[in-house]
């Protein structure tokens, strides 16, 4: 009995220091996440924007070209909130930028730089239009253009040098989106007949409304069917086979034979090249 009794007190010494060192570990552990919360506050306290025109730095890669700039750095500032007094530790600036990034598809890339404690520069990278994007009737000025990724956005500027991809669905490429089908056949078209610089050969415009050929516009007024091997697809055997269709076309328009404009036919892509020009009264409504 005495030994039991020894036992039990034993237990209940234990069971007590346990206790005890449970309570002083919770005391520690509550005294740490006040005192992390307290530097924590501390710290944050001195990221606060205290002068917006020297603590946050908006740049924008057509700052050497204000006329082309669409995105204004008043957009980023509302976006983000930085404002006099924002602190910049408390931004959630990658779920910002990604919100902007799917709201505005004039921003291509958004560069963020925190420079502790306070300061924030922000780099916009806009689109560089490289096309029209229009309908396959009407005008060409729709104010949606396209960048060399085939992504469409608004536009405001001055493109009327551009060459236009006209689409033959509607409503068409919505801003935001990517140009698909023949209408990023068009784009690579135009792409590679700029890159070539052929002389006395340029591309105006390439109505996409047919299934296996491209119909283009060419500077002279004359039109020109043109078609490639994979000619949906963005492949290096793809871009090969546009290539040697492109300087078989200007090496025959370069010839002189035809003076007025014409239809061409640049369809067969086999070996060798065969581009011939079709009579413009057997052309038809092509």
């Amino acid at each position: 009995m005495i030994k039991r009794a020894q036992d039990n007190a034993r237990r209940t010494r234990v069971a007590v220091a346990i206790g005890v060192l449970l309570v002083i570990a919770a005391a520690l552990v509550t005294g740490l996440a006040l005192g992390f919360g307290a530097l924590r506050e501390i710290w944050q306290e001195q990221c606060r924007i205290t002068d917006p025109e020297l603590d946050v730095v908006i740049t924008n890669n057509k700052d050497q070209d204000e006329q082309r700039r669409m995105v204004q750095p008043e957009i980023i500032t509302f976006h983000f909130g930085l404002t006099n007094g924002a602190n910049l530790a408390t931004v959630p600036f990658a779920d910002l930028r990604e919100k902007l990034l799917g709201r505005i598809p004039n921003v291509r890339d958004l560069k963020i730089e925190r420079r502790l404690p306070n300061r924030v520069m922000i780099e916009v990278i806009e689109r560089d239009p490289v096309v029209r994007v229009a309908p396959l009737k009407g005008k060409a000025d729709t104010g949606l253009v396209a960048d060399a990724e085939g992504i469409v956005f608004p536009f405001y500027g001055n493109v009327s040098a551009l060459p236009i991809v006209r689409e033959a669905s509607k409503p068409g490429t919505q801003p935001g989106k990517r140009l698909t089908g023949m209408s990023a056949a068009a784009l690579r078209l135009l792409e590679a007949a700029t890159a070539l610089d052929l002389a006395g050969f340029s591309v105006q415009e390439v109505d996409t409304s047919h299934t296996d050929y491209l119909l283009a516009t060419l500077s002279d007024y004359s039109r020109a069917k043109i078609a490639w091997e994979r000619m949906g697809e963005d492949s290096r055997a793809a871009h090969t086979s546009l290539t040697n269709q492109l300087t078989c076309l200007a090496r025959a328009i370069g010839a002189r034979l035809i003076t007025q404009p014409t239809l061409w036919n640049a369809t067969d892509f086999g070996k060798p090249v065969h581009v011939y020009a079709i009579d413009p009264a057997r052309a038809g409504g092509q």
